[in-house]
């Protein structure tokens, strides 16, 4: 097992093992072939999510005691029915599918003391001397204090929880798991009763004049952390006695987030506190594992491994200006490169970001493509009052048509010649525009699984349609570094937008409840730094991909050896009657079994760079099976050309027989007109 683990990529274990010791991968298993089949098109993962009270023994808001037996049987009653769900193109759903372990537990008293106290300094410092209706906290008081706590667990150690197994039939708690996502619920009683709000990276006179349309980030009551939970895996924290408030798409759109989404103590009757608030507990860790901890495929057609097999990328930005002189930078460089290379340390990928500059004047296919994409639409103005303006727009979908049919063309004017391993970013740099331009009239950045496309300008800030209090949010043009990352993120690695969520009941669908802070989706942060769980979310969909290709394979060609069995005995035995070729196949089932199993283990502990691995030494087994498939239909095609064999005779035959019936109805006419006339010259005579 040691040796998997360490085997470099596309070394064949196999081969190295010696042939005495052979004969214990070769030996059948008992399972039939539908059975060994069901292993690698339904493979369960099992995922633990690690909820930490803090603030609900009573001392809290609304006196709330929340017990930690209670709310784990609520988990235990959600049913998610969790799939890996890919979106695009066409929904489908992964062979891989993720079982749900909950872990409730209470965080110790000291850390109770140490949030409370740094919240009630900063809180009455604020207030000091003003009157002020919401005070603004920054984030990082509260994710510092959490953040060092994970750090001060020991690997291994958690405080002692309650377990909710998965209600998929995941059985017991993996105690040995891991939390993939570590989410802690803040109930703490504020200080003077202050409405609070927090608020991510503001510049602290901007804060304080607490004009929301000023702020960079639209502020909030939670944080998807940067920092890692003690097991390595994703930290999140919602703080429940932050004053409720509203944002999300204007006009009531799908997702929207309301004053009453988050469960506020305040909202219930002092006396049945304690239990009504329970479920809405469950439902919120729900919606944490749907965005964070698991969340959908954006697609399936990863940028890597690339075309030729690399674990190489280039990530090639292509400034298309209509300046002649270079314009200033739309893009900063040095930011996509450290959260690029911070997401993949540790993996076998590598990444690099580099860039070039293409003049219009130098290029008619880019302004080619440029004005064929270019629409006139009237829409809705956003503001307080309902006007309908004619302005111009990019069609993302004819640019991307044009720029898929010519982009080796334009790259190697920009000077990118080897295009193998290269995800093209064009971002059309338009310093002679005044006026705001936009993809399809609200997006920066586009993602496609070939190409991002991106557009920035020199114009006023654009209101987008998304609102924080009520209040348009807008966007700054000249700045693409946000929307570049974010399309990064979904062409090359398949990560969906923070609010993207799926069901199995209700399908594909939008909460913005988790799409502030660490995110590079959406206009309601302004953050281009990346929260651990979405770190967590790039490296599992490479080991995914690689996971669905290789076992695809091998389910292949079970289904086909399946096929070769009499009915009711599907087996081994019966598809494959050569008992070298039968015992060489079982070998690798088995190999590729054990493979399968450790990946699966690595995942479910958030090691996906070895879960990535482990994934690409299924390649060297699902190649043998298919050479053993071929062997064994080449000989059922011999066989069968030899029943069925034909010779002369057979092409012989059939003119002979037709000649001899001709000439026997001849004859038998002939005779039959010779009795005739015979007949009348007797009669004559």
């Amino acid at each position: 097992m040691e040796e998997l683990r360490k085997a470099s990529i596309g070394k064949d274990v196999w081969a190295h093992i010696p042939k005495n010791k052979r004969s214990v991968w070769e030996a059948h298993d008992g399972r039939t072939i539908n059975e060994t089949l069901a292993s690698f098109t339904d493979i369960p993962v099992d995922i633990v999510v690690h909820i930490k009270l803090i603030g609900f023994d009573g001392d809290g808001i609304n006196h709330v005691k929340v017990d930690e037996t209670a709310l784990t049987r609520y988990l235990r009653g959600l049913h998610l029915d969790l799939q890996t769900a890919v979106l695009e193109p066409e929904l489908k759903h992964l062979s891989v599918r993720p079982r749900v372990h909950f872990r409730v537990s209470k965080a110790d008293v000291s850390l109770t003391h140490r949030l409370a106290g740094v919240l009630t300094s900063y809180i009455f410092g604020a207030m000091q001397g003003k009157r002020m209706a919401t005070v603004y906290v920054p984030h990082k008081l509260v994710d510092d204090v959490l953040a060092a706590e994970e750090a001060g667990l020991a690997p291994g150690r958690t405080h002692a929880y309650h377990s909710a197994p998965s209600s998929e039939g995941g059985g017991a708690d993996p105690a040995h798991l891991p939390a993939l996502l570590t989410l802690y619920l803040l109930n703490l009683e504020p200080p003077a009763s202050a409405d609070y709000l927090y608020t991510y990276k503001e510049e602290e006179a901007v804060a304080a004049a607490g004009n929301w349309s000023d702020f960079k980030s639209c502020p909030g009551a939670l944080f998807s952390s940067e920092a890692r939970a003690a097991g390595g895996g994703g930290l999140a924290w919602v703080d429940l006695a932050a004053a409720p408030h509203s944002y999300g798409p204007l006009r009531g759109g799908q997702g929207q987030v309301f004053p009453h989404s988050l469960p506020h103590a305040t909202a219930y009757v002092p006396g049945a506190a304690s239990t009504a608030i329970l479920p809405e507990l469950a439902a919120l860790a729900a919606g944490a594992v749907s965005h964070l901890a698991w969340p959908a495929l954006q697609h399936g057609d990863l940028a890597l491994p690339n075309k030729d097999g690399g674990d190489d990328l280039e990530v090639q930005i292509i400034h298309i200006h209509d300046t002649l002189a270079v314009p200033p930078r739309s893009v900063n460089l040095d930011t996509l490169r450290q959260q690029l290379s911070g997401v993949l340390a540790g993996s076998i990928m590598a990444l690099e970001v580099k860039e070039h500059f293409l003049s219009f004047a130098m290029c008619d296919l880019c302004v080619n493509a440029y004005t064929n994409a270019l629409r006139v639409r009237t829409q809705r103005q956003e503001g307080s009052n309902v006007v309908a303006a004619a302005g111009q727009i990019l069609d993302r979908l004819m640019l991307h048509t044009s720029l898929s049919e010519y982009s080796e063309i334009i790259l190697a004017y920009a000077g990118v010649h080897q295009t193998h391993n290269v995800l093209p970013v064009f971002v059309f740099d338009l310093s002679l525009r005044d006026e705001p331009l936009l993809l399809d009239g609200a997006l920066q950045a586009s993602a496609f699984p070939d190409m991002v496309i991106a557009v920035a300008s020199r114009a006023a800030p654009v209101r987008t349609r998304f609102s924080c209090g009520h209040m348009p949010r807008s966007l700054q043009p000249e700045d693409a570094t946000r929307a570049v990352l974010g399309g990064i993120l979904q062409s090359a690695f398949g990560a969906p937008h923070t609010a993207q969520r799926y069901s199995p009941a209700s399908g594909p669908g939008w909460n913005y409840l988790w799409a502030l802070g660490a995110t590079p989706f959406g206009p309601l942060s302004g953050l281009t730094s990346l929260a651990a769980a979405t770190g967590g979310v790039v490296t599992r969909n490479l080991a995914l991909a690689e996971l669905e290709r290789h076992a695809g394979r091998v389910a292949a060609v079970l289904h086909g050896l399946n096929k070769l069995s009499p009915p009711h005995k599907s087996s081994l035995r019966f598809a494959i009657e050569r008992a070298d070729l039968r015992s060489r196949v079982t070998a690798r089932l088995n190999v590729a079994a054990v493979k399968l199993e450790m990946a699966v283990a690595a995942l479910s502990a958030g090691r996906n760079a070895e879960a990535l691995r482990l994934a690409r030494h299924m390649s060297t087994d699902a190649s043998s099976l298919e050479r053993s498939a071929l062997q064994l239909d080449a000989a059922l095609t011999q066989e069968l050309s030899c029943r069925g064999s034909t010779d002369w005779l057979v092409l012989v035959w059939p003119p002979a027989g037709s000649l001899v019936a001709v000439v026997a109805a001849l004859w038998w006419r002939s005779r039959g007109a010779r009795l005739k006339a015979e007949a009348r010259y007797d009669k004559i005579y």
